[in-house]
């Protein structure tokens, strides 16, 4: 099931053109990015966000939330990405490449709805 309090987030994100943070994200269930636990949790909860958007035929609404490190999305997104047969490359340019693509998708799908 989709937590709608992170969707409804993630909507509002996309809609303005922007992105948002891990940490941001993780408030919004109460969960601690210091602990592999909670990394983990989060990594599920986006991973469902992602997983209920493909299987509507949107794009990838996990795309807008990136590390404050290198303003990317972690490895989970990718590994996700992957699994739902979206992306097919390994190297950090492949990754990018996809990433701002569908950023891209998403910012414009979500500006028209």
């Amino acid at each position: 099931m989709v937590n709608q309090a992170v969707y409804e987030a993630l909507r509002q994100v996309a809609r303005t053109g922007t992105v948002t943070h891990y940490s941001d994200i993780a408030s919004l269930v109460g969960v601690n990015l210091n602990t592999g636990r909670g990394r983990k949790e989060i990594g599920c909860v986006l991973a469902e966000v992602c997983r209920s958007e493909a299987q509507q035929g949107h794009p990838l609404l996990g795309s807008v939330v990136v590390r404050k490190d290198s303003q990317m999305p972690g490895k989970g997104y990718f590994r996700g990405a992957q699994n739902l047969g979206k992306f097919h490359g390994g190297s950090d340019k492949d990754k990018r490449a996809f990433w701002l693509q569908e950023l891209k998708r998403v910012h414009d799908y979500w500006a028209a709805h």
